[in-house]
C-alpha cells in the first residue's frame, strides 16, 4: 500500500494544478435523520498548486477548488472561472431541448 501511496504522490509532485470528477448520488442522502443539503470534496495535503474536483449530487453539478497561496492572482481567476461557467451555461441552454410548459 505504501509503494502505491508512494507512486500517486510522486505523479502529482511533478504537476502544478489536479483536476478530478466523480459520480455521486442522484437521491439524497440523510445522516443521522438529518437530510444532507449538498456534497463536495477535494484532495488535501497534495503538492500541486492548484486542486479543482467536482462531484454531481441529486443531479447537480458541485465544484470545489483549492490553491495555494499566492499561484496567482485570486481575483482574476475567480473572473475566469465565472466567464467559463456563463460559457458552458449558454451552451447547455442553447444545446437543451425546449421543454413542455
Amino acid at each position: 500500500m505504501q509503494a502505491v501511496a508512494r507512486y500517486v504522490y510522486n505523479t502529482f509532485k511533478n504537476s502544478s494544478i489536479g483536476m478530478s470528477n466523480l459520480i455521486g448520488p442522484v437521491e439524497q442522502m440523510a445522516l443521522a435523520n438529518h437530510p444532507i443539503k449538498g456534497l463536495y470534496f477535494t484532495l488535501v495535503g497534495g503538492p500541486e498548486s492548484l486542486s479543482i474536483t467536482m462531484i454531481s449530487y441529486v443531479g447537480k453539478l458541485r465544484v470545489a477548488i483549492r490553491m495555494e497561496k499566492g499561484f496567482m492572482d485570486s481575483k482574476k481567476f475567480s473572473s475566469c472561472i465565472e466567464n467559463a461557467f456563463d460559457m458552458i451555461f449558454q451552451a447547455a441552454v442553447q444545446d437543451a431541448p425546449p421543454s413542455d410548459s
